[in-house]
């Protein structure tokens, strides 16, 4: 082999030093060749490396032995440089090396080359791409691209930046690295998404009858997956988050854990304690060491011997919205320690958390959002569930009155219910009790008589004894050996505003004590499952269920007045035909008008119904008006305050089409279709707001089209669906009989402009 067959060290440098290293080498020995091949294997080649190592090479006082160049260069590496470059100034190169891949000043993109690099070492193939931990490991010199492929640059890289040493270094940068704020910011924008589409699943459920849909799991995992990721974000031990109830005066936490990682329900007035001083007065506490010391800390001393827990230190802090008001309380517990360190929580640990404040309050509002959206759908389906029979003209007041309340206080986790009605002629309530049969309540007498005479709602939170107006309360608790709490107490109205009853639920349940009954022998004494308030989506849901019990109770007191009158009888749409007619003459009667405005608040509980049903922004239906060849509805004049007719063709535009064919109609495009049928009774405002639109035939296998239901703005973003046809295709034969009814007894008083 020639000796161009080598590079030269002129090669690595330009300048004559390089040469006269060349020169000396073949003087020290024969085999300088053998020699050269030997560095190069150990350096790849690298300039400076194989420069210095040439020097090691000329200044060592024992020349190698021909034939054992090798050993000699061997031990020449591991004496000089494997062992020594870290101390050993000349070996510059290789301490700025180590230094940038383990710089304190980046220390995440430290952890990102050396597990890359890590990489390298463990995999035989790892292919050369343009990562930009790969460039930048290039451009260092550690790796080098050969054949489509990384690999290490040399075997001094190699023996140094072993695995034992990268791992090591990993295991330091860890200990000494918090989490990427990045990933956890990523982490909680999924944590939202995956709660918005878990929540039209939810309530596709709820709607589609599913009776086993725990709907709250939902709430509960994402805030669970919440508070993990706050505690890891910050190596805290627990983490809880408390949220601040409607009337500003409690903290409940939804997902403090347990050893056992069982939900504990706890809750603070504000004020009281860490966590109720930290939405008191808005501020971080932080207390990092010797915690019970706190005058604050009962509550955490109560909860420590509770739960077989000691807190050493605590960081609480609010969470505010925009105008600054309180949303919740977050508190960590137990800072983590790392290295021996256990000094707490640091400012650092509080800087962490405001990067992430704006994504967590986000979740906790939406969080919010889809609670009450599931309550509301909860509400609805239960109602339907109790009511179904009723619907079909078993209208018995004292079903009512059971099935309803029971369905309330089931939905609504409530001890109690009562459903009071209204007597007319004695001007006071009335309900029937089991075992007590029934008993009266004068106007203006408890918090029910309050409520009649007021006509508003009622809530009040645990501890009802501290409400000024108890008194009724605690001497009846005092016979009947019963302790009350908390009440929600609503009116109900029909679907024309007037008063018909109360509806009343006592003492909200708190979660975790299923199957546990109160004991008349604990009075007074409070149980803990007592300990709760009902708050605002339980008066929404108790909303949604009045405004449909109002719409059953006018038709049944109307059916009870008809069971009266020997003559009824018949078919059930018979019965409710006279209902109707009933109805119109209780409102007025003589003329049609009373008529009209009875059958336009039947059609328009329906609607109400239906856009619950399925949410949307617009429901009406059109019935048949086979003599004049159109489509009619009632809207409301609000200018003369009494109802209207609207009419239209059946037989122009798309109506044809909607009426001929037995399939609903769809289209996310409904703001662009210029059809009577999808623009008539809608206000400008509201035509420039339209999304999408359902088309609904009702049709009699014997007699034909009967009406079409026009259901507008489905509140997703992919509008109607096949399911919601199926929702109506379902409710299509309790429907059909009510509207051929209102069809054949209404007599219009003549055509009205569309």
């Amino acid at each position: 082999m020639s000796t161009d067959s080598f590079p030269t060290l002129s090669q690595f440098g330009s300048d004559s030093a390089d040469i006269d290293l060349t020169e000396q080498l073949m003087s020290q020995s024969q085999n300088y060749k053998k020699l050269l091949g030997l560095v190069l294997e150990w350096t790849g080649r690298e300039p400076l490396l194989t420069q210095i190592l040439f020097k090691m090479m000329l200044d060592t006082d024992r020349p190698p032995i021909a034939g054992e160049e090798a050993a000699w260069v061997d031990e020449l590496m591991r004496s000089r440089i494997l062992k020594a470059w870290e101390s050993e100034p000349q070996l510059k190169p290789l301490q700025m090396l180590r230094d940038r891949l383990t710089s304190q000043r980046d220390k995440r993109n430290s952890l990102n080359l050396l597990r890359y690099y890590q990489k390298v070492l463990n995999e035989d193939e790892v292919f050369a791409d343009n990562s930009p931990e790969q460039k930048e490991l290039r451009l260092l010199g550690l790796i080098a691209k050969h054949r489509g492929r990384v690999k290490v640059h040399n075997r001094i890289y190699e023996e140094i930046f072993n695995p034992n040493w990268v791992q090591k270094e990993i295991k330091k940068l860890e200990a000494t690295l918090g989490p990427d704020d990045e990933e956890f910011l990523k982490a909680f924008e999924q944590l939202e998404r995956t709660l918005l589409t878990s929540q039209s699943n939810i309530i596709a459920q709820i709607e589609n009858g599913e009776d086993k849909v725990n709907a709250n799991q939902l709430i509960h995992e994402v805030l669970r997956e919440v508070t993990g990721k706050i505690g890891e974000l910050v190596g805290a031990d627990r983490t809880s988050i408390f949220l601040l109830n409607d009337e500003e005066t409690e903290l409940w936490s939804l997902v403090a854990e347990d050893a056992t990682g069982q939900l504990l329900d706890i809750r603070v007035r504000v004020g009281e304690g860490i966590a109720g001083s930290v939405a008191q007065l808005k501020r971080v506490v932080h207390i990092p060491d010797n915690v019970y010391d706190d005058p604050r800390s009962r509550l955490v001393q109560e909860s420590d011997r509770k739960y077989n827990y000691y807190t050493r230190n605590i960081l609480a802090f609010p969470i505010l919205n925009d105008d600054g008001a309180l949303v919740a309380v977050v508190q960590l517990l137990n800072k983590v320690a790392k290295s021996g360190d256990d000094a707490g929580f640091s400012h650092r640990d509080l800087e962490q958390l405001a990067k992430c404040v704006l994504p967590i309050r986000r979740i906790l509002e939406s969080c919010q959002s889809c609670y009450e959206a599931i309550k509301r759908a909860q509400a609805s389906a239960a109602l339907a569930k109790a009511t179904r029979s009723l619907d079909q003209v078993n209208l018995d007041t004292s079903m009512i009155l059971q099935r309803v309340m029971d369905a309330a206080k089931e939905l609504l986790n409530a001890d109690r219910s009562t459903l009071w009605l209204y007597d007319d002629q004695q001007g006071d309530l009335w309900t029937r009790l089991p075992g007590e049969g029934v008993i009266r309540c004068p106007m203006g007498i408890g918090f029910a008589g309050q409520v009649a005479q007021t006509r508003q709602p009622m809530v009040i939170g645990y501890d009802l004894y501290d409400d000024p107006n108890a008194e009724n309360a605690k001497r009846t608790d005092a016979q009947t050996h019963y302790r009350t709490c908390s009440l929600l107490c609503m009116p109900i109205l029909s679907p024309d505003g007037q008063f018909l009853g109360v509806s009343q639920l006592v003492n909200k349940r708190k979660t975790g004590y299923e199957g546990q009954e109160y004991k008349k022998s604990q009075y007074p004494a409070v149980p803990p499952f007592f300990k709760a308030s009902f708050d605002r989506n339980d008066r929404q849901s108790m909303q949604v269920f009045n405004e449909r019990v109002g719409a059953i109770l006018q038709f049944a007191k109307t059916h009870e007045t008809l069971k009266a009158d020997r003559n009824v009888g018949g078919e059930p749409e018979e019965v409710l035909a006279q209902a109707l007619t009933m109805l119109g003459r209780v409102v007025e009667p003589e003329g049609t008008t009373g008529q009209r405005d009875a059958l336009y608040g039947v059609l328009r509980g329906i609607c109400l119904s239906l856009r619950r049903k399925l949410p949307t922004e617009h429901c009406h239906i059109f019935l048949i008006d086979p003599e004049r060849q159109e489509l009619w509805t009632l809207v409301i004049d609000p200018k003369q305050q009494c109802s209207r007719e609207l009419r239209m063709s059946a037989r122009q535009g798309i109506t044809p089409k909607v009426l001929s064919s037995s399939d609903a109609k769809r289209s996310n495009k409904a703001g662009q279709i210029n059809d009577n049928l999808v623009r008539i009774g809608l206000r400008r405002s509201q035509l420039e707001t339209l999304r999408n639109i359902l088309l609904f035939p009702l049709i009699d296998p014997n007699t034909g089209p009967v009406a079409i239901v026009r259901l507008l703005n489905r509140n997703r973003i992919d509008g109607f669906s096949s399911a919601d046809v199926e929702v109506l295709q379902a409710i299509a034969p309790a429907l059909l009989p009510v509207c051929q009814t209102i069809q054949g007894i209404y007599q219009p008083p003549g055509l009205s402009a569309a």
